[in-house]
C-alpha cells in the first residue's frame, strides 16, 4: 500500500509481504496515508513435474492517529498438493523526526511450507537536511513444523530520489536449526510512478537458501536461489484502482512463475 514517509517527498509502497515458507514483515514508515484494503489471487506453475499452485488474499492498511499504521494480511495457498495459509498483523510508530520503529506477529497452518509463528521487529532512521535517506536494521524469529527454525537479521538503505521514485538495497541473514545452516539473501528493489495515479514496483533478489521443502519432504540443504518480481499498481479512480503482480523463482530443484492480480479501494 502506498504510505509516505514524514518529511520524505516520495512515496513508497510497503505492505507485510508473505513470501514462499515465512510471513516476511515488512515495516514501512507510519503514514499520513488513507486507509487501504486490497482482495486478490495468483496462480503460480512449477516445472520438474511438481502440481500448480494457487493463493488468495485479502490485505488492509490502516493510520490509527499519532504516527501510528496498522497492517494486517490473510493469505491461503495450496502448493506441493498441500493447503496452508498465514495470517499476520504489524504495526509501525513514528518516534521522533528521525526515528520509526515496527513490529509484527505471524502464524501458518497447513505443513512445512509454512511457518507455525513468526515475530519480527525492526528500528529505522532517516538521515540528511531532507531525510530522503533511512537505513533500517530488523530481526526475526519463526517457527515451523517437525522442531525446524529460523532466525536472523534484515539490514537495508533506501533512498527517495527527488525525480523518479524510491531505491531500496537489502539483505536477509538467516541462521536455520536444526543444522545451525547459514544462509544470506541480498535485493534490490525500485518503485517507479506516482501514487494516486500508477506505480510500478520491481524487485530482484539472488543468495542462498537453506531449506528446501517440497510438500512434506524437508531437507537441510545449502543451496543457491534467484526471485525477480514486478507489482503494478494502476488507480483507475482517486479511491480505487487495480494492481498486476508477476514473478519467477528459479533454484537447482525447480522453477516456478506466478501471475497474480487484485482490486484495492482507498478511504
Amino acid at each position: 500500500f502506498p504510505m509516505k514517509t514524514p518529511n520524505t517527498p516520495v512515496p513508497r509502497l510497503a505492505r507485510i509481504a508473505l513470501a514462499g515458507a515465512a510471513a516476511l514483515a515488512v515495516l514501512a514508515p507510519p503514514a499520513a496515508a488513507r486507509d487501504t484494503l486490497e482482495i486478490g489471487a495468483g496462480t503460480s506453475r512449477y516445472s520438474a513435474g511438481l502440481p500448480d499452485g494457487r493463493s488468495a488474499h485479502l490485505r488492509g492498511s490502516w493510520a490509527l492517529g499519532s504516527g501510528t499504521v496498522l497492517n494486517a494480511e490473510l493469505l491461503g495457498e495450496r502448493k506441493f498438493d498441500a493447503d496452508g495459509g498465514i495470517v499476520a498483523a504489524g504495526v509501525t510508530k513514528t518516534i521522533d523526526a528521525d526515528w520509526f520503529a515496527g513490529a509484527a506477529l505471524a502464524g501458518g497452518w497447513g505443513g512445512p511450507n509454512w511457518n507455525r509463528s513468526r515475530i519480527d521487529a525492526s528500528v529505522s532512521r532517516k538521515w540528511g537536511t531532507e531525510r530522503r535517506w533511512v537505513t533500517t536494521l530488523g530481526g526475526y524469529h519463526a517457527r515451523f513444523d517437525a522442531g525446524r527454525s529460523d532466525s536472523g537479521l534484515k539490514i537495508s538503505a533506501t533512498y527517495y530520489a527527488q525525480s523518479f521514485g524510491v531505491l531500496e538495497l537489502g539483505a536477509t541473514l538467516n541462521r536455520s536449526r536444526p543444522g545451525n545452516v547459514s544462509s544470506t539473501m541480498p535485493w534490490l528493489a525500485v518503485t517507479l510512478g506516482v501514487p494516486g495515479e500508477q506505480t510500478l514496483a520491481l524487485r530482484v533478489s539472488h543468495g542462498r537458501e537453506a531449506w528446501l521443502a517440497l510438500g512434506d519432504t524437508v531437507q537441510p540443504v545449502d543451496f543457491s536461489s534467484t526471485t525477480i518480481g514486478a507489482d503494478w499498481r494502476w488507480w483507475i479512480a482517486p479511491d480505487w484502482g487495480v494492481v498486476l503482480r508477476a514473478e519467477r523463482y528459479l533454484n537447482p530443484s525447480y522453477r516456478r512463475t506466478t501471475l497474480g492480480g487484485g482490486v484495492f479501494v482507498q478511504m
